[in-house]
């Protein structure tokens, strides 16, 4: 009867842990991590993870979506809805609006406030911001819609 009552009472409390914030979040894919939260303050991961907010750091080896993020993310390609922080990858992608700094080879902002640095920098939408790169283009009120070097709107 202990036995039955310790199992329930452990199956309870991750239970609970799944359905709130989480300070730590680890992820081997999408559905593979433990524990299964919607928020995070440190995200872990290594093949691919999917946490829908962390606010803080979300680190994997291959790739990160983050739906809403303050802080930083951190891997080969990150991809993100909205947020406000730094994405700092190979390829980064924001859908949405996003306020900050991305660093990587391709960057990718629908409505950008802040600093883009990399070889090819795209923006759809520019609030105030910059672009530092070999390929600068902002499709709507930026400089010039394409520019070598650096390209923005103050």
């Amino acid at each position: 009867m202990k036995k039955l009552l310790a199992a329930v009472v452990i199956v309870a409390a991750f239970a609970v842990s799944a359905s709130a914030q989480s300070p730590i979040k680890f992820s081997l894919f999408d559905q593979v991590a433990w524990p299964q939260t919607e928020k995070a303050n440190l995200g872990l991961g290594l093949l691919y993870s999917n946490t829908p907010e962390v606010s803080g750091l979300d680190f994997n080896l291959f790739v990160s979506k983050v739906d809403n993020l303050t802080g930083v993310q951190l891997s080969a390609v990150n991809i993100n809805d909205k947020g406000q922080g730094a994405h700092l990858g190979v390829v980064n992608y924001g859908s949405g609006d996003l306020t900050g700094f991305q660093y990587g080879f391709v960057n990718y902002a629908n409505s950008f406030k802040g600093l883009q640095l990399g070889f090819v920098n795209y923006i759809n939408t520019i609030d105030k911001g910059l672009q530092i790169g070999l390929v600068n283009v902002i499709r709507n009120n930026g400089w010039l819609p394409f520019m070598v070097i650096v390209n923005g709107r103050f």
